[in-house]
């Protein structure tokens, strides 16, 4: 069975003129599921659909989406399925064509090992060094420039931790490599609010419109972040997971982030 779709084709192989390649000019969006069911397939394909938009890509169409990643998840009780969508190839150097071809690259994953442990027992943060940089057009979108995240999540292997802790230029907290943040402050649960900076994550909204959760957006610093409580990374692979340890000091698990956890696994039907 294909691990890997091109353009609709069993392949491994890209043009190394491809766009993406390149310049990192593409999109992804990275989709969990049950047998063929995508619990948050809208919410990922609204997302993508904006952000081609503010990309001036041509969006994919969401039927053949659909149809391919069905191919791809045949016979699977669970995987996770990586959505590229690059601008294609031509152009000359940076710029685009005027009529770009995007190219669909489909590639299944297995379902990650050990999550019913990290969401039971809760994941090990640290604060990284890196900054994220502020003020870019290309805030909140899902796009392939991630070298920020590649330079953290080495950072975050060499100091033995499970995820790590961003914040921006300014000091600002605003997401982990891999998710959104939940932080609970004097007994509050809020996210950090995104100042050009980070990306609009699938899970948080899941939590917010499927599962109802409310979470108000609060600026956070470190000394905000000294204070916490609690800390909670959301992914929509992922999932729901809190952390029991943050640098040099223990945490929390609220009982709020078990009930979220619950209707997550309802959602997700999720059996390990």
């Amino acid at each position: 069975m294909a691990e890997v779709l091109v353009d609709g084709q069993a392949s491994d192989c890209v043009p190394p003129d491809d766009r993406g390649l390149l310049y990192g000019d593409h999109l992804f969006e990275t989709v969990a599921f049950v047998g063929a069911r995508a619990p948050l397939w809208r919410l990922h394909m609204r997302r993508l659909t904006r952000d081609c938009e503010r990309l001036m890509v041509p969006p994919p169409d969401e039927e053949l989406l659909a149809a391919e990643c069905a191919r791809l998840c045949e016979g699977q009780h669970r995987c996770v399925v990586r959505i590229s969508i690059t601008r294609g190839s031509g152009g000359r150097a940076y710029e685009p064509p005027p009529c770009p071809v995007p190219r669909r690259i489909l590639m299944r994953r297995s379902w990650p090992a050990g999550l019913a442990a990290s969401r039971r027992d809760g994941i090990v943060l640290h604060t990284s060094p890196v900054r994220l940089a502020i003020g870019s057009p290309l805030a909140g979108i899902k796009h392939g420039n991630r070298l920020e995240q590649v330079l953290a999540a080495e950072h975050a292997r060499r100091a033995g931790v499970d995820e790590a802790i961003l914040f921006d230029a300014k000091g600002r907290l605003v997401e982990a490599i891999a998710g959104n943040l939940i932080v609970f402050v004097d007994g509050r649960p809020v996210t950090p609010a995104r100042r050009g900076a980070g990306v609009a994550g699938v899970g948080l909204q899941a939590l917010h419109e499927r599962i109802g959760a409310v979470l108000p957006e609060a600026q956070l610093n470190a000394r905000d972040l000294r204070r916490a409580e609690a800390v909670v990374v959301i992914n929509s692979v992922a999932g729901i997971r809190p952390a029991h340890r943050l640098d040099d000091r223990s945490l929390a698990i609220p009982d709020e982030a078990r009930g979220w956890q619950r209707l997550w696994d309802e959602l997700f039907e999720c059996e390990d």
